[in-house]
């Protein structure tokens, strides 16, 4: 779900580039030290799970468990994903610098949505496992639609693309709401105090 550089025009990548630095400006507002651990914990395991690709047909998908990432960071998804994007564009050529802006808004704009919808108490119109499938599930959909927006805006060429990536993602929002269903089960077992703030 990286976007590389070069596709992006100048105008998208300058305009998402500056919608990064407010989003960083948040992150820090809040950061305190006790908190530091877990950001680096969870940028890891961003990092980690963006090289789980499961094999589906004729395409590949990879885990981004921003969902998890999300209810557990709060504001701090930004940071966190942030320095796991850049570590990726600078040492394996995974996404890009220029697209950086473009691809921190892709996965931790929905993370953070999904935080605050889940501290608002929004998701308890399901029941509580269907909820945390939904975690998972409704940020990695609304991830896919920023990124196909995103495209859209960039080029006109790219509308059939944003199509087809948004379908090719399709089987992910499922995988991802399963593992998120897993893990948000395993932490409110192990170590519950995590979630209080996202009232999950």
């Amino acid at each position: 779900m990286h976007i590389s550089d070069g596709i992006l025009t100048s105008e998208v990548a300058i305009g998402t580039a500056v919608i990064t630095v407010g989003l960083l400006a948040l992150s820090f507002k809040d950061l305190k030290n006790k908190n530091i651990a877990i950001v680096s914990a969870m940028s890891a395991l961003f990092f980690i799970a963006s090289f789980v690709h499961i094999p589906l047909g004729f395409v590949q998908i990879h885990l981004i468990l921003i969902g998890i990432i999300g209810i557990v960071l709060g504001a701090q998804v930004f940071l966190a994903i942030f320095i796991a994007l850049l570590l990726q564009a600078t040492l394996l050529g995974y996404g890009g610098i220029s697209s950086l802006g473009a691809n921190l808004i892709i996965m931790s704009l929905p993370a953070y949505l999904i935080y605050l919808a889940s501290r608002m108490q929004l998701l308890n119109i399901f029941p509580e496992k269907l909820k945390y499938f939904m975690i998972g599930f409704l940020a990695v959909l609304l991830s896919t639609l920023l990124l196909a927006l995103i495209l859209a805006l960039s080029k006109e060429e790219y509308l059939y693309a944003s199509y087809t990536v948004f379908l090719a993602n399709v089987p992910a929002m499922f995988i991802e709401g399963l593992v998120t269903l897993f893990l948000i089960n395993y932490l409110k077992k192990s170590i519950p105090d995590l979630l209080d703030e996202a009232k999950v």
